[in-house]
C-alpha cells in the first residue's frame, strides 16, 4: 500500500469515526486491524507556556480537534506537548506509521505554519525512550500528517504513547484525530514513505 492509498483509507477512516462500518482498502482488509491506538482528537496537552483550546470544525473529520497555542517557544521543545495513550504492544523492528489531522493558524501576522519538533511513539513514563520519531512542518490547512518508522525498542501493551513536541516556537496549531498504525516487522517501510 502506497501512502497515498494509505492517506485515502485513513481519510476515510477519519470519517466514519464514531460510525458502525469502518473503511476497507482492497488489498489490505480492515486498516484499523492494524491501529494500536483508539483514534481520536482527545489530545492531553502539558506545559507551561501553552493554552488549549477545544474547537468544532466540520472541515475536520469527526468535527472537532485541539487548538493548541505555544505563548512562547525554547530550546526545550519537549515543554511543551500534546500525547494520548496507546493500548498496543510494539516490537522492536516492527513498520509503524503515525498519521494524524492538523493546521497552523497565523501568530502576530506571520503565515500560518508551525513546527512539530518530534512526533514520536514513545514511552509513557521516564525516561520516555522512543520507538521511532520524525518532525513535522504544518501548513495553514487541514491535512492528514504521516511519519512513518521502524521501531528501534520493545514497548509492553498499554506503556507507550505518541507524542508530539511544539514548544519549539511561538506557534498556534489545531490536532485532530491521530492513527497509530503497527504493521509487524515484515511490511515495507519505503511503501509508507511513498
Amino acid at each position: 500500500m502506497n501512502k497515498r492509498v494509505l492517506c485515502a483509507a485513513m481519510a476515510a477512516m477519519a470519517l466514519s469515526l464514531g460510525a458502525p462500518a469502518m473503511a476497507r482498502q482492497s488489498g489490505d482488509g480492515d486498516i484499523l486491524q492494524k491501529a494500536i491506538n483508539k483514534p481520536s482528537a482527545n489530545w492531553h496537552v502539558h506545559g507551561a507556556n501553552q493554552k488549549t483550546t477545544p474547537v468544532k470544525d466540520k472541515a475536520i473529520a469527526g468535527g472537532g480537534a485541539m487548538k493548541v497555542e505555544v505563548l512562547a517557544g525554547g530550546d526545550k521543545p519537549w515543554s511543551v506537548g500534546a500525547q494520548q495513550s496507546l493500548s498496543g504492544k510494539i516490537t522492536k523492528g516492527d513498520v509503524m506509521l503515525v498519521a494524524f489531522w492538523a493546521k497552523a493558524e497565523s501568530v502576530d501576522g506571520g503565515p500560518a505554519e508551525a513546527t512539530i519538533s518530534a512526533v514520536r511513539v514513545q514511552q509513557a513514563a521516564s525516561p520516555y525512550d522512543a520507538a521511532m520519531q520524525g518532525p513535522v512542518k504544518v501548513a495553514g490547512d487541514w491535512k492528514m500528517y504521516t511519519v512513518p518508522g521502524r521501531a528501534s525498542i520493545d514497548i509492553p501493551a498499554g506503556a507507550s504513547a505518541v507524542a508530539l513536541h511544539l514548544g519549539s516556537a511561538k506557534q498556534t496549531v489545531q490536532l485532530g484525530p491521530v492513527f497509530v498504525l503497527d504493521f509487524g516487522p515484515d511490511y515495507d517501510l519505503s511503501k509508507l514513505a511513498q
